[in-house]
């Protein structure tokens, strides 16, 4: 039997890396768009680009890994099956069972293995990632100078050449509107110039050639200067499109731990019951006074009918809004619950459906008898958007209190397991897929 389990095994490995590779270089193709973007408009290091690829790479493992093992199963299968490999293990008297507990194990390991990167790992590389992303859609594009049009992306400036030549760096009829000091702009026209950069590129420097400087002040429009020049330089500083890091201690559900999201869990709990005691307490206030009957006498023998029916409406009306309002208090208590409590299951759930995709790829990988990726990829992208439509839309339900979030992050799982074993029965058995249903109906 050990000669079995490691045939088993490495039947599944190289499925498993190369499903594995694939998945995940898929995945990042369709992040490479944005980051192209990056790199075109704002000058993009090719470190930094790396580093987004990799800081990403975190939520992509987290889906691939289980991608990776359904296609594995269904390709391992599927070639054990045509090759008629699976039918010698069945004459030799092994049951199909005994051959998936080798993979139920490293299954079980690599869940385990996934639940900890996604509590240890995955929240500090998304906070990471969010923060890299915040710094680079807060740097300037990349600065590039064109014949006719405006450039708004120095600070302070507005230029504006209505022709240059990057050969030479000569500049013709040149625009610069100064508003660093918005109480006394400048507007500088050239007849022509040439543009140099220094510092690195930190810096340019306009010398310009025949123009004019008209000077304002918006305090004092009486005070308007004008003077004209042969030859003028002009530098403006802090051009570079650099990008600035940035940190903060703020962290959304996606970046906290496990522990750190029970914390919050618990303390809205703690707060849901002082609320409902409140609103059971006012309640029973406003009901013992209605109610009693020196209450009642005592109205009767002071004020009107029509008056006592006012305080009592107004009695109402106030109950009324104390309710409403512990009723919004205990609701927005629960949505933080429900928030938290999503992603404390999800980081348990997604590892898990290794398990579930084990269970299910193996007997699918024998009914389909092919061997071949494509038809293992294929098969898989349904399973995957089946059970990812689930896990969306159970989140959905769980957010708006209509699903428990234990039952909208586990029921996928659950649904998926149990067709798994239903098939592993069927092909155990070798009976035909609808027999259960055929004994019901009869």
């Amino acid at each position: 039997m050990k000669i079995l389990t490691r045939y088993i095994l490495r039947e599944h490995i190289g499925p498993f890396f190369l499903a594995f590779l694939t998945i995940t270089f898929l995945l990042i193709i369709d992040l490479v768009p944005k980051i192209i973007d990056h790199i075109i408009d704002k000058d993009l290091e090719v470190a930094v680009v790396f580093e987004i690829i990799g800081l990403n790479l975190a939520w992509m493992l987290a889906l691939s890994i289980p991608m990776s093992v359904l296609v594995a199963t269904l390709m391992a299968f599927g070639r054990l099956t045509s090759d008629f490999e699976i039918t010698a293990i069945k004459a030799s008297g092994v049951n199909l069972l005994r051959v998936l507990i080798p993979l139920l194990v490293v299954g079980a390991l690599l869940m385990v293995g996934m639940i900890e990167f996604n509590d240890r790992v995955l929240p500090d590389l998304n906070k990471r990632s969010r923060l890299l992303w915040a710094d680079i859609s807060a740097m300037r594009p990349t600065l590039v100078f064109r014949s006719g049009v405006f450039i708004t992306d120095i600070p302070g400036y507005l230029v504006l050449l209505d022709k240059i030549d990057h050969s030479t760096s000569r500049v013709e009829t040149v625009n610069i509107t100064d508003t660093r000091d918005q109480t006394k702009p400048q507007i500088i026209v050239a007849e022509y110039g040439y543009l140099e950069m220094t510092d690195g590129g930190r810096n340019m420097r306009f010398t310009l050639y025949n123009g004019e400087v008209h000077s304002l002040d918006t305090r004092d429009p009486n005070n308007y200067r004008r003077v004209s020049f042969e030859e003028y330089v002009k530098n403006v500083s802090d051009v570079k499109s650099e990008l600035v890091r940035t940190d903060t201690d703020f962290r959304n559900d996606r970046e906290m731990s496990i522990s750190d999201m029970q914390d919050r869990v618990d303390k809205a709990r703690l707060t849901v019951e002082p609320f409902r005691q409140r609103i059971s307490a006012a309640l029973e206030v406003r009901a013992s006074h209605l109610f009693s009957d020196s209450s009642l006498v005592k109205q009767t023998d002071s004020i009107t009918d029509s008056a006592a029916f006012s305080q009592v409406r107004q009695d109402a009306a106030t109950l009324l809004r104390q309710v409403e309002r512990g009723y919004q208090q205990l609701q927005s208590q629960q949505r933080v619950v429900n928030k938290y409590s999503i992603e404390i299951y999800k980081k348990y759930s997604i590892p898990a459906a290794s398990l579930a995709f084990v269970l299910l790829g193996a007997p699918l990988g024998i009914l389909t008898r092919r061997g071949g990726m494509g038809v293992a990829i294929a098969i898989s992208i349904v399973l995957f958007t089946i059970y990812w439509a689930f896990l969306i839309g159970g989140e959905d339900l769980a957010d708006r209190g209509l699903m428990s979030p234990f039952w909208a992050m586990w029921i996928a799982n659950i649904l998926l397991g149990a067709l798994g074993l239903y098939l592993l029965y069927i092909v155990a058995s070798e009976k035909p897929i609808f027999s259960f249903f055929r004994k019901q109906r009869r």
